[in-house]
């Protein structure tokens, strides 16, 4: 992980883009006990499919711990990396820990809904079923740090385009609110792990281009390998969210590339190309 061939984001151009996000998420607070309403919740009118699909979001949400780890391990300070790369990996540090409070407000946010529902018997019994899924490895499978913030990129956009999916869907007033509140902070994730793999790109060109297209040809969202009965549940999970698709986060991957190429004339052709072999290798362009 720490090889020194490793491409990694040298600080100029990662410190405007951790500095711009902890800006805007220091004034985008929402509390995970307060500001979702306890009135007007409406059990009743969750449907079965609904319930599954809010324990399956809870379970991804929930292994955060997992998440923050692998970051961690990917990107150490210490004297074994050295300074300049310490430095560095401590200006991700600032975006990383605040990432990790809000993924986290996300999973308990989540727990404490399925609890007040009733969609759970109660929360010893939940925190037990989670946990059994927490304490087991995650592995991203890929190496490369753009690699790592390409499959973030993709993991953020589906979730966020999820819910926000899964929220018009629902009729029960409380989980509307929470899933919309869920977005929001996926939405401005998202945006940070754009800026990342646009500085990435500008920084290194073309070298870059073949592993984002390794990630986007090989892409699965966390847990797809650990979760029982993944595929079922993933299956379930999409049908009671109209208008999602898996795939949308990788035809929006292409497409921002092929954006790219307006802006960065110099590799113009070649981001247009790995857009294209996107598409292809995930059979949304026909030869």
């Amino acid at each position: 992980m720490n090889n020194e061939n490793t491409l990694n984001l040298p600080i100029k151009y990662l410190r405007p883009l951790v500095t711009q996000y902890n800006q805007i998420a220091d004034s985008s607070n929402w509390n995970r006990f307060t500001t979702i309403p306890t009135e007007g919740l409406n059990p009743d009118s969750i449907s079965d499919g609904q319930k599954e699909a809010i324990a399956f979001c809870t379970f991804i949400e929930d292994h955060t711990p997992r998440y923050i780890e692998d970051y961690r391990k990917r990107f150490p300070i210490g004297e074994e990396v050295g300074i300049e790369r310490s430095i560095s990996n401590r200006e991700l540090f600032h975006f990383l820990v605040r990432w990790g409070v809000e993924e986290d407000r996300h999973a308990q946010a989540l727990a404490v809904y399925q609890v007040r529902s009733g969609i759970v018997r109660n929360q010893e019994s939940l925190e037990e079923e989670l946990i059994r899924e927490n304490v087991k490895e995650f592995h991203l499978g890929f190496a490369e740090p753009v690699q790592v913030f390409t499959y973030t990129f993709l993991q953020e956009k589906a979730t966020q385009i999820y819910y926000q999916c899964l929220a018009k869907a629902v009729k029960e007033p409380v989980l509307k609110t929470l899933l919309l509140y869920l977005a929001k902070d996926e939405s401005r994730h998202f945006s940070f792990f754009t800026g990342v793999l646009d500085a990435f790109i500008a920084c290194y060109g073309k070298r870059v281009l073949p592993l984002i297209q390794e990630v986007a040809g090989n892409y699965r969202m966390p847990l797809f390998s650990t979760l029982p009965d993944y595929a079922r549940r993933a299956i379930r999970m999409a049908r009671e969210a109209p208008g999602y698709s898996r795939k949308m986060p990788i035809q929006i991957l292409a497409a921002h590339l092929e954006s790219l190429s307006a802006h960065m004339p110099e590799w113009a052709r070649d981001l247009r190309e790995t857009s294209r072999n996107i598409l292809l290798q995930n059979n949304l362009l026909k030869n």
